[in-house]
């Protein structure tokens, strides 16, 4: 299936996460077939700052809940991106009727 969304507002636990209030798109494409997921992608995010950052996301598996799995990492950026570092997990669980989703993730980022 291919994938393509877009975040308007990237809402995180903590108010100070650098993360916090980005948005843009993201986009990929991930193969189910036997009981086995391969994919992955891209999300192209701006921070509140103006700040790019780029990251890339594996699809890894699906949980009994039918959310998609798996692990995501920062290739680069701009700004204060430029050389920060991390990583962490994901879920994406889809509501077939409304076709809305929720993604969960997990983050660990270092910041220069």
């Amino acid at each position: 299936m291919q994938i393509s969304s877009s975040y308007e507002n990237v809402e995180m636990e903590d108010a100070d996460h650098p993360m916090n209030g980005a948005a843009g798109p993201c986009f990929g494409a991930v193969e189910i077939a036997a009981g086995t997921v391969d994919g992955g992608g891209f999300c192209a995010f701006t921070d509140s700052a103006g700040g790019k950052v780029v990251l890339h996301w594996s699809a890894e598996a699906m949980d009994p809940s039918g959310a998609l799995t798996g692990s995501w990492n920062l290739t680069g950026g701009t700004g204060q991106w430029a050389d920060a570092e991390g990583g962490g997990s994901f879920s994406s669980l889809t509501d077939p009727e409304t076709g809305t989703f929720v993604n969960t993730i997990t983050s660990s980022v270092t910041m220069p």
